[in-house]
């Protein structure tokens, strides 16, 4: 029976923990007590390993080493020291023998363990390890540290990463941290832990030392740098931009930097490479959500990397639509403007039709007739979205190029935000290069304006429609989901309970991580498409696309492990239930 006294707790009779055995003490829900007899002296820890949660008691102790019997994780059995990397150290308790009984002083439990947390979190972003950058945002976040920091240190180690491990392919890091973040807010417990340790893992690896990025000396100010960021841009010279970035950045030139990179990124010599737009899209929410004090790392070095990228000589195709996209810019710098009526299905038609002429053709005289940018930035989304839902899955489905698509004109919205309707104009010449760039996926053109699509739907209800799609996904059925999806919604029922469903079975898939970027954009979009006749098209390309990547495998043993483990329950009781 455990009775307590001020601060120090009966927990046991002598008599219970013969010499060199040790016994375990429930002291509260979850949390147990480790006691062993050694040499006739008593010790006291947290039953629970550090490592993975392992009950300490099934080890072992040898000149007063306990040694975990699972992997193989020691510590000094008296003040609690791991001697492995990547474990956190054990918390010891003083233990004394009152007259044949145990007593245990155990403290006010208040979490005093952020900075040894915080650290382990970092040795587990340096490894990749998922497992420790579980175990260390659960215990961060059960221990009341607030979600911001957590992810400031991640957003941290990337900066470093990044600059020390990676050229522009690094992009995809950026985009998996900052739609983990997002997409998680959405969700709670479990759920949201998920989505941290995706965004987490997503930013793992090696972090060298690198030196130190100085700004030139004087006199120089944003007169040069702009003319010298830019030549850099198009000669490929990537190393001589973060210099400049960071000078802009000292002399108070900060919030003129974005709007640069999205200009240079979307001018004709950069056809072909999306991933530059979709990247600083997310560079440019990093600097929103976390400021450029601590975000600027990452900003100069990725983003020095994706405007100064080489890109070697152009293939036929490729060269021959940087020309016509010269021609067209300059046609829409010296041309009359006009006002006419938005003709989607002739604006679609034409981009789709795999003639790159007059698909830019098509984008010329849309913008010249005055069509807005939001409009065109939708009809491309939802494009996107509808060659999604309709492409064959029985040979390579080109899910990858897909989503480029998607993504990228999505992304649209966020040039237009940060540099203008100008430079978001230039960046719809570069979403309908790409869909020509995958006319090898033979997805016949039609209009976005079908008759309503009937479909059969045997779902009574609207939970049973939720479970019949959630069946399919993890099921592996494409073949059916599509066409459940369309009767769900063309049945009335909720759109946001579906989507936040299928982000539900996407986070905890492995392959979560993939598909967070388009999960995000469809989540976005949904509401930016609002009225559009097609719209249901972004669900069904989410599901479609969801399901026929799916391993089959999923991420919940580990998390639901990481939160129990959090709890203070060893990894045993956690099994047994």
């Amino acid at each position: 029976m455990v009775t307590q006294e001020a601060e120090w707790t009966k927990l046991a009779d002598l008599s219970e923990v013969p010499l060199g055995e040790a016994k375990a003490v429930q002291i509260g829900e979850g949390r147990s007590i480790a006691l062993f007899n050694i040499d006739g002296k008593l010790y006291a820890t947290d039953n629970q390993c550090p490592h993975m949660g392992y009950p300490l008691t099934r080890g072992r102790v040898r000149h007063g080493i306990l040694t975990c019997d699972w992997h193989e994780r020691s510590f000094d059995l008296e003040g609690g020291g791991c001697f492995n990397v990547e474990c956190d150290d054990l918390q010891t308790f003083p233990a004394e023998v009152r007259g044949g009984e145990i007593w245990v002083e155990l403290g006010d439990w208040t979490y005093r363990r952020k900075a040894e947390h915080l650290s382990l979190l970092w040795e587990g972003l340096l490894s990749g390890d998922r497992w420790t950058m579980s175990k260390a945002i659960a215990l961060l976040l059960k221990g009341g540290v607030a979600e911001v920091e957590i992810v400031e240190l991640v957003l941290q180690h990337l900066g470093r990463h990044i600059a020390s491990s990676h050229g522009s392919e690094a992009g995809w890091d950026i985009a998996r941290l900052m739609n983990g973040l997002a997409v998680g807010r959405r969700y709670n417990d479990s759920d949201r832990l998920i989505a941290l340790t995706t965004a987490a893992s997503a930013s793992s690896g090696g972090a060298a030392e690198r030196l130190e990025v100085v700004p030139l000396p004087e006199p120089v100010g944003w007169e040069n740098i702009e003319p010298w960021v830019r030549t850099f841009s198009r000669d490929g010279h990537s190393g001589r931009i973060e210099r400049c970035l960071f000078t802009a950045y000292t002399l108070g030139d900060a919030e003129k930097i974005l709007p640069l990179l999205f200009e240079c990124t979307v001018e004709p010599h950069f056809l072909g490479f999306s991933d530059n737009l979709i990247s600083l899209g997310y560079l440019s929410e990093a600097v929103d959500e976390f400021g450029w004090e601590k975000a600027s790392e990452l900003v100069f070095n990725l983003g020095s990397k994706l405007v100064g990228r080489g890109r070697g000589e152009p293939q036929r195709f490729r060269r021959d639509a940087i020309g016509i996209m010269r021609e067209k810019l300059s046609e829409l710098e010296t041309g009359e403007k006009t006002t006419t009526d938005y003709d989607e299905d002739a604006f679609v038609n034409a981009v789709s039709s795999v003639d790159v002429q007059r698909a830019f053709d098509a984008v010329t005289s849309a913008l010249r007739g005055g069509v807005s940018v939001d409009k065109l930035i939708s009809t491309l989304v939802i494009l996107s979205a509808d060659r999604m839902a309709r492409t064959p899955v029985n040979v390579d489905a080109g899910w990858e190029c897909l989503t480029t698509e998607l993504n990228l004109a999505a992304s649209l919205r966020t040039v237009q935000h940060i540099a203008g309707d100008a430079a978001a104009a230039k960046g719809i010449f570069h979403s309908a290069w790409l869909t020509f760039d995958n006319r090898w996926l033979n997805i016949p053109s039609r209009t976005l304006t079908p008759l309503p699509v009937e479909v059969e739907f045997n779902a009574g209800s609207e939970e049973e429609g939720l479970q019949q799609i959630t069946n399919a996904i993890e099921t592996l059925n494409v073949q059916a989901v599509g066409g459940q999806v369309l009767g769900y919604l063309n049945a009335g029922y909720s759109s946001e309970r579906l989507l936040h469903a299928l982000g539900k079975a996407i986070l905890w898939d492995d392959t979560g991580m993939e598909i967070l970027p388009t999960l995000r954009t469809v989540l976005d979009e949904w509401k930016n498409c609002a009225g559009h006749p097609a719209r249901n098209q972004l669900i069904v390309a989410l599901a479609r696309y969801a399901t026929d990547i799916r391993t089959n495998k999923d991420s919940q043993s580990a998390t639901t492990t990481a939160m129990r483990f959090a709890e203070g329950r060893t990894t045993v009781e956690i099994f047994d239930d």
